[in-house]
């Protein structure tokens, strides 16, 4: 009940700031709120403001890519979040008197505020609860998990239901330090809702949707353009050229605060739109970020092999090594500012493949809440797409020979194949477990490849010089050999394909 009194009393605060004037019709078509009012905004996007319940705000950003980015929050934690944004109007109306002619302005308000807490036991502290305090920090759904975890809370809600919630809104919520305190201090006994959540939320129409991948389309780039002006960069494979697994994090000394501790913010395409949207990872002092491919692979081609997408005002080193395995490294060096574009062809052969990327930092200078590099991508330029079949499907313990219910799993990958064109290069890669001599799994490893291309070649136009066999036995895991689930990980066959024309994502 008190904590009603309380949000009755901050909606009555608002009301003190109304009105606000009308959308424009151009406004009204993105679906926004339509007591909206657009603000300038120093960055050039078109902002808008609209008032809540409890005293809160929900505001819209159009971002270049057409993107709507929509938060909510008090006034004061909104102008902390964006500096360049004039929030003046709503001031001189808060200060305007009322239509009959009263002085009902913001210190009649407080008066009233100050004798319900003399009056009310408990009052004040309920107050200091609903006046959430602190930066505002956008966050994702996966950053949002990794935040309320650190702060020893759980969610009671699942994950797809979050995504379905956070794509209303530009896949992202906007909320501060003291927001996310309230929700854990009253959170139900299985964690946080979807309903508490939802609460903390702008009121963002469901149709306004989010625009496509970040990557665009160039007819000077077989792929995808991701970037622009002296970042930007032709990805070949497009949508398929990121990092997809991370694989470790060592956060070292003086680390960045959560939620810029979180390694999977590096994955998938770059999305990164400013230090207080949490969508990449800052490395700390010393830190130490693995990440690995899944369905493609690193290769040296001449030119750029590997891009990596460093954000934030201030560009820091790090050093930059890569690996086959996992296990066996090779230092490409320091790399820093433009020199994010990286060749490891002085480093490796040709006809090498690579799996994992490892950065490590190694600027001087950090601690902080962004402490370290700050990593939003990591992008193989010189790369080849990898299929991959588990061997349990196709052969029997120790054998070569494709057994029968192979062939549907086979022909389902030749229609995969097919759908590049006859114009590629592919390398057939076998692939063992630790368990026998290297020499025999190798053989073993060469075979099952062979008989894998085999029948390939019967549903297939590729001409046979444009096809590699290739057998690595256990030199090559993906997994641990010490468990027999890492090992069954292990025991596959690899297809690596590198497609000369435009691929369709």
């Amino acid at each position: 009940m008190m904590r009603h009194l309380i949000f009755s009393l901050c909606a009555a605060l608002l009301l003190t700031l109304s009105p606000l004037s009308a959308l424009a019709d151009d406004a009204k078509a993105l679906g926004l709120p339509p007591e909206a009012v657009e603000l300038k905004n120093a960055s050039g996007n078109r902002t808008w403001v609209a008032p809540l319940a409890n005293g809160r705000y929900s505001l819209y950003e159009l971002l270049p890519r057409g993107q709507m980015s929509g938060t909510a929050g008090q006034l004061t934690d909104l102008k902390a979040a964006y500096p360049g944004v004039d929030f003046s109007p709503l001031a001189a109306e808060a200060a305007a008197p009322t239509a009959a002619g009263g002085n009902d302005s913001f210190d009649s308000v407080v008066a009233s505020r100050d004798k319900l807490v003399e009056v009310t036991p408990g009052a004040k502290e309920a107050i200091k609860r609903a006046l959430h305090k602190g930066p505002m920090i956008e966050l994702t759904a996966s950053t949002l998990e990794h935040m309320i975890e650190s702060m020893g809370g759980k969610l009671d809600v699942t994950r797809e239901e979050l995504d379905r919630l956070l794509a209303t809104n530009g896949n992202r919520i906007g909320l501060s330090q003291s927001d996310m305190k309230l929700l854990l201090k009253e959170a139900g006994p299985n964690g946080i809702s979807l309903a508490q959540i939802e609460e903390m939320m702008p009121e963002v129409p469901t149709q306004r949707a989010v625009s496509g991948a970040a990557g665009r389309e160039d007819p000077d780039c077989p792929g995808l353009v991701y970037g622009s002006g002296k970042r930007e960069v032709c990805l070949p494979l497009g949508s398929l050229s990121f990092a997809d697994v991370a694989v470790s994090f060592v956060p070292g000394k003086k680390p960045s605060k959560p939620p810029f501790d979180f390694p999977g913010s590096a994955l998938g395409e770059p999305d990164y739109i400013s230090t207080r949207s949490a969508d990449f990872i800052s490395l700390g002092c010393d830190g130490v970020l693995v990440v690995r491919f899944t369905d493609n692979v690193l290769v040296d081609i001449d030119g750029v092999d590997l891009y990596i997408f460093e954000v934030g005002p201030i560009v820091e080193r790090t050093l930059l090594a890569i690996s086959s395995n996992g296990s066996d490294w090779i230092e490409v060096g320091e790399i820093e500012g433009a020199r994010s574009e990286v060749d490891i062809g002085p480093f490796v052969n040709k006809g090498d493949t690579f799996s994992y990327v490892r950065l490590t930092n190694a600027g001087p200078a950090c601690g902080g809440n962004h402490s370290g590099a700050d990593i939003d991508a990591i992008a193989a330029v010189g790369a080849e797409i990898r299929l991959s079949l588990d061997s349990a499907l196709l052969f029997d313990s120790g054998k070569h020979q494709l057994k029968s219910e192979a062939l549907t799993a086979l022909n389902e990958l030749a229609q995969k194949v097919a759908a590049f064109g006859p114009d590629i290069r592919v390398t057939v890669e076998g692939h063992t477990d630790s368990i026998g001599s290297d020499a025999a799994n190798k053989v073993l490893s060469e075979n099952r490849a062979r008989s894998v291309w085999e029948y390939l070649a019967t549903k297939l136009k590729v001409p046979a010089s444009s096809v590699t066999i290739r057998g690595h036995g256990e030199m090559k895991p993906i997994a641990d050999n010490e468990t027999e689930e890492g090992r069954q990980q292990n025991r596959r066959v690899d297809l690596l394909i590198s497609p000369r024309g435009r691929f369709a994502n």
